[in-house]
């Protein structure tokens, strides 16, 4: 029996998850690029979702394994629909990984997932993924940083006040705060990086609609009073047209904090 979603945590619907992640996907070449894996390799995905990332990793090694790891079932149930035989998927967060996986492996890489983790829980999801990690192994991770997304953040962070939501309710570090942690963790970035990488990603309209209501509002709601959600949510889609650019698009400005370390 799948676990439930623990209480903290929003729960995600894993096909509109699906549905809305084009603008990851358009930069999975950059990430993967410096991942350098033997084919034989086993690696953790931390914070899968839906998979359409995983899948990718597992066909980089396929004489390897990949080990997808989420809290959500609906997301692990998108993911195992697509998997290739060489992946395998598990329950469990980021904060408790040897609680949720055994043995050890030759990479952790977790992709645009950490920014939901606290910054108070990074030391022990670094932690964790050390312990995970073969002598050398690679941690390789790619979240929100920095000023992510800081034109959304001040429409949404009035809004969600006003009902009572939290202010920008992701975990958005500097990276020279990220370095110190991944040093502590054990982790050596000599032939590495810790960095930030601002990009401009392009969107619709209609794929700004589609990204905030089935990620990005889900942040605001789930602290919030559940009596406030639904006009917390409709306010903002009604102002959804101030984010749009002075060159007519709707695209966003990411931050993304990137690091590339191997285990002492």
């Amino acid at each position: 029996m799948t676990p439930p979603v623990p209480p903290e945590l929003p729960v995600w619907d894993g096909a509109a998850y699906a549905a809305n992640t084009g603008h990851h996907r358009r930069r999975d070449g950059d990430f993967l690029a410096a991942l350098d894996l033997a084919p034989s390799a086993r690696v953790l995905d931390v914070g899968c979702g839906s998979g359409d990332f995983t899948v990718k990793l597992a066909a980089l090694v396929p004489d390897g394994h990949v080990v997808g790891l989420d809290p959500q079932p609906s997301m692990l149930e998108r993911a195992r629909a697509a998997a290739l035989p060489n992946q395998s998927f598990v329950p469990g967060t980021a904060q408790r990984l040897a609680d949720a996986v055994t043995g050890l492996f030759d990479a952790v890489v977790s992709r645009a997932a950490l920014q939901w983790v606290p910054l108070a829980d990074h030391p022990a999801v670094l932690a964790g993924a050390a312990g995970l990690l073969r002598p050398g192994g690679l941690l390789r991770l790619e979240a929100g940083g920095g000023d992510n997304i800081a034109a959304v953040c001040a429409l949404l962070d009035p809004i969600a006040e006003r009902y009572g939501g939290p202010c920008t309710p992701w975990a958005f570090p500097a990276a020279g705060e990220y370095l110190d942690l991944v040093d502590a963790a054990g982790f050596d970035v000599s032939d590495g990086w810790v960095h930030l990488v601002a990009q401009r990603r392009p969107f619709t309209r209609e794929e700004l609609l589609g990204w905030l209501t089935s990620q990005c509002l889900i942040g605001y709601e789930h602290p919030m009073p559940a009596a406030s959600r639904a006009a917390f949510r409709a306010e903002v889609l009604a102002a959804v047209d101030r984010l749009r650019r002075a060159d007519g698009t709707y695209d966003v400005t990411y931050v993304r904090l990137d690091v590339r370390a191997h285990r002492r």
